[in-house]
């Protein structure tokens, strides 16, 4: 048995095959690649049930703690006490902070109120903000709302 190069695919090949095996290699190679993707697409659709859509995100977050600790939280002469993110079905939302503000002995209380639109894609959450079109992004996980702001970490709680 000798080998020869097969003119079309330039690979070696036994003299006594009736055939360059290439051709066949390839065929099998797309019907495994099919087989794969149409398991792929049946456990999609099985795992469908386990998809979160606007409305399993939808409702009312109240802030917990900022950088790990509880409210208040302070620094620089403002004091969160209080905060809440409301997400509306229609991914439209409004955040409210409620706070002092300390400037020369004097403590104002302030609440600072701003709408935004949200997109909600594999977990992660993206509020575009209303007032200048900045973008502060985060997770839902289960009921906790996770957001990183100016590299402050808010956490929410529905």
């Amino acid at each position: 048995m000798a080998l020869i190069q097969c003119y079309e695919y330039e690979k070696e090949i036994s003299d006594k095959a009736p055939a360059c095996p290439q051709p066949e290699l390839r065929r099998k190679s797309r019907m495994v690649r099919r087989v794969f993707l149409a398991l792929l697409v049946l456990g999609l659709v099985a795992c469908g049930d386990n998809i979160i859509g606007p409305e399993d995100i939808a409702g009312t977050y109240t802030l917990q703690s900022v950088n790990g600790q509880s409210l208040p939280w302070g620094e620089a002469g403002l004091e969160v006490t209080a905060g809440s993110i409301t997400i509306n079905q229609s991914m439209t939302c409004s955040r409210i902070l409620t706070g002092t503000l300390t400037d020369g002995g004097t403590v104002v209380t302030v609440t600072d109120t701003e709408v935004c639109t949200c997109t909600f894609v594999n977990g992660v959450i993206t509020f575009t903000w209303d007032s200048d079109g900045s973008t502060d992004s985060g997770s839902i996980v289960g009921s906790q709302l996770t957001i990183t702001v100016d590299g402050d970490v808010l956490i929410f709680r529905k």
